[in-house]
Order: structure tokens, then sequence, then C-alpha cells
């Protein structure tokens, strides 16, 4: 207290301004931690997932339509328009749905998180700067601005890790996912089936994108098109490989023309993309090795090859003079 009465008397020359300015730090403090509370407990302990809960074991007939869309593509523009504040944007949005987490709460829980941490930061460069009272104006905010900082950014980038990671195990899985559909089609299965035969056989070695091919079939059981729940199978991805699938689905049911062999056609080309990358890979492989043999192997070889004939050249200049 004595260091913020001490920092607020830098800037104010009256004792009760100090006074009214370390009241409205403390309010909007308080007020900032009493939102990321409500935003956590709202999030955690939604009332009307409770409530949807209930209506579903009163009624055995109930088929779960609206806990399919209430889903985080449905429902996060209405959530970030009730909230008193709104530290995310379209972009978090993205990252989440990328990153698996559909649920209608997620933006919630995400903005608590947000703001408690910078709570957090603020708290922790206070502790530091009463430690530390010898410290300039100038490295003091500095230091502020450092820990407010990294605690707003430290969410968004565990987010962005977390969305690559889980965009990599999908792209990792889709090549086994797109010729079980391939096998499926040509077997005389239609599309739904497929798909979900193809998340049943993938549930094990590919769980992420078992769970998104899963809730295709599921919004497409609730009353949604085709078409639109490939869409959405699409922006949950990412993908740029998911996106191509669902121009080529797309195209053949507007057209009429054989999913399998559309499929098949699709997973040719998709299978010499593949091909291609790998060869590009291998291509820049060369041009990434110099620099590593540059600095790692080069000097090394250097010295023993060349090491004994500059001791001798060295010896022979010494003995000359």
């Amino acid at each position: 207290m004595d260091y913020l009465i001490g920092l607020f008397g830098s800037f104010f020359d009256d004792p009760e301004h100090i006074t009214w300015a370390i009241l409205v730090v403390a309010a909007i403090a308080g007020i900032m931690f009493a939102m990321s509370l409500a935003f956590l407990i709202s999030g955690i302990y939604s009332p009307l997932r409770q409530r949807l809960k209930s209506l579903k074991n009163k009624d055995p007939g109930y088929t779960g339509t609206t806990d399919i869309n209430s889903t985080i593509e449905h429902t996060i523009s209405q959530v970030v328009k009730r909230s008193p504040i709104n530290l995310s944007n379209d972009e978090t949005r993205r990252l989440l749905i990328h990153a698996g987490l559909h649920s209608e709460n997620a933006m919630a829980v995400f903005s608590s998180i947000r703001i408690i941490l910078l709570l957090i930061g603020a708290g922790s460069s206070i502790l530091v700067l009463s430690l530390n009272t010898d410290l300039s104006p100038m490295m003091s905010a500095y230091i502020v601005a450092l820990f407010v900082g990294g605690a707003f950014l430290l969410p968004s980038l565990v987010l962005q890790k977390v969305a690559g990671r889980r965009m990599r195990m999908l792209r990792t899985g889709f090549p086994d996912a797109l010729d079980l559909l391939v096998v499926c089609c040509e077997a005389g299965l239609g599309l739904m089936a497929a798909l979900q035969r193809v998340a049943r056989e993938l549930a094990l070695s590919h769980p992420a994108l078992a769970s998104e091919l899963d809730l295709v079939c599921s919004k497409v059981r609730a009353g949604l098109t085709v078409k639109v729940a490939l869409q959405e199978f699409t922006d949950r991805t990412g993908l740029v490989d998911i996106k191509g699938l669902n121009s080529a689905i797309s195209q053949s049911i507007r057209l009429g023309t054989g999913i399998a062999e559309t499929l098949r056609v699709f997973s040719d080309e998709y299978r010499n993309k593949r091909l291609q990358e790998a060869e590009e890979q291998a291509a820049k492989l060369a041009v990434k090795m110099i620099f590593p043999m540059m600095l790692c192997i080069w000097p090394s070889f250097f010295i023993v090859a060349i090491g004994p004939a500059v001791l001798k050249v060295m010896k022979v200049w010494g003995q000359a003079f």
C-alpha cells in the first residue's frame, strides 16, 4: 500500500486525489475479478446445460438436437454480444473451433481465464516494483507492460499451440479416412453411412477426426442438410484438404454423379498431391543441410584435416625466427 501511495504521489499532489485514484484502481480490479468469476462459473456450470440434461432425462424420446445446434459455430456471436466485456475476437473463435472446443461456453471460459491472468500479471508487476524501488519510471513502465502484456498474450499463444497440434492430427488422419471412405462408398454404402462407418473405424487411431465425422452425421440426423454439415465440418477443421473434399462431394451431389467415382478421382489426385509435396520437401533438404554443415561439420573437418599442417607450419616459422 505504501508503494501504491508513493507511485500515485508522483502523479498527484493532493492526498485526496491519491485516495480516489487508489479506490478507482481497486474498484476496477474488483469488477474485473467478479466478471472473470462470472464467466468461469457460467462456462463450467451452465444452467442451460443442466436444464437440457434434466429434460433429456424426463423425456426418453429426446434426441438432443438442441445440444447439437448449441455448438460454438452457432451461438458464439450471441455469447459475445451478451458479454459485458469482450477480450476476444473472430480469430479467437476460429482458434477455439480448430482446437476442438465446440461448446457455447468456450468463449466465456477463455475470457475469464484471460481476465484472471491479467489481474495476476498486474499484481505480479506491482510486487516486483515494490521489491525494487530504485527503478526508473521508464523501467517501471517496461516491467508493467511486460507482465500485463505477457498475461494478455499467454492464453492466445497456448490456444494457437493446441489448435495447431489438433490440426496436424486431423491432417495426419485424413488420408486413412479418405481411403476408407472410398472403400465404403464403392462397397455400396451411402455417404452418411460411409462417414459413420469411417468414424467408427478411426475412433481408436485418429479420435479427433473420428469425432468430427461423427458430429457431421449427428448434424445431418438433426435436420441440417449435407451441404451445410460438410461446410461446418470444413470450418471446424480449417484444412485445405478437407475443403477440397467438401467441394468435390457438394459438386457430386449437385450434379447427380456417383459419390464413389468422385471420391476415387479425388483420392487419386490427393495421393499425387502428397507425392509432389514429399518430392518438394526432399528437394529442399539439400539447401537446408548447408547451414548445419557449415556450422557443425565443416569446422570439425577443417580442424582435423588442416590442423596438423598448420601446427607444423607454425613450428617451422617459430624455429626460423
